[in-house]
């Protein structure tokens, strides 16, 4: 398969909700439901500061990539422009598991991007999903290459993200085959063990 890689619309918002469901069954955000997906990827989609590809195979999005050039400022700006649709998104979750789901939420109030230190610049690859059925066709590191051509092209020096460090080996040996560089780890509330990987630019 030699898919093509674009950027994506809102008509593609629906494939990338229900990719997403499909590559993380009892994540976090998964939980939360389709409704807040879908304002989330929308925000990926058409904010200015957001990046979001999609991989299409005869004209059915099997795969995507998404982030933001400014994660300092981007989730924030979202939740005070949406962020009661949002909340609404996510009363379902919110009713089959209170307490976590409050924890989480009250969490992402907060949340920054998690960026490396003494790096200027870098743009976070906050999500990347391939369609089970396309798994192992090279699918997501065309998505990564794509990811970050676009963050240098919009003037980042580096693209970073961050994955769990525990039962996830496959995970992470396959960014340190796209050419990211394990940076550091740390902890979340929770104690849950994160790594944070890196591919810095060459400059041209």
């Amino acid at each position: 398969m030699i898919p093509l890689i674009r950027t994506t619309t809102n008509g593609d918002l629906s494939h990338l909700c229900s990719i997403h469901g499909e590559s993380f069954p009892g994540f976090f955000l998964t939980s939360l439901g389709p409704r807040f997906l879908r304002l989330l990827y929308a925000g990926f989609a058409c904010e200015p500061d957001g990046i979001c590809v999609a991989a299409e195979d005869n004209g059915v999005i099997v795969g995507f990539a998404a982030g933001t050039t400014a994660p300092d400022v981007f989730f924030g700006r979202l939740l005070r422009r949406q962020g009661w649709r949002f909340a609404l998104a996510a009363i379902p979750g919110l009713l089959r598991n209170p307490g976590f789901v409050a924890r989480k939420c009250f969490g992402a109030l907060f949340y920054r991007g998690e960026q490396p230190a003494g790096l200027a610049h870098a743009a976070l690859l906050s999500s990347l999903a391939v369609s089970p059925d396309c798994a192992g066709q090279g699918i997501g590191q065309k998505l990564v290459q794509a990811f970050a051509d676009e963050s240098r092209r919009q003037g980042c020096s580096a693209i970073y993200l961050t994955t769990d460090e525990a039962d996830n080996a496959r995970v992470n040996r396959f960014y340190a085959k796209c050419g990211f560089v394990l940076r550091d780890t740390f902890k979340r509330p929770g104690k849950r063990v994160m790594n944070r990987w890196v591919m810095e630019f060459r400059r041209q």
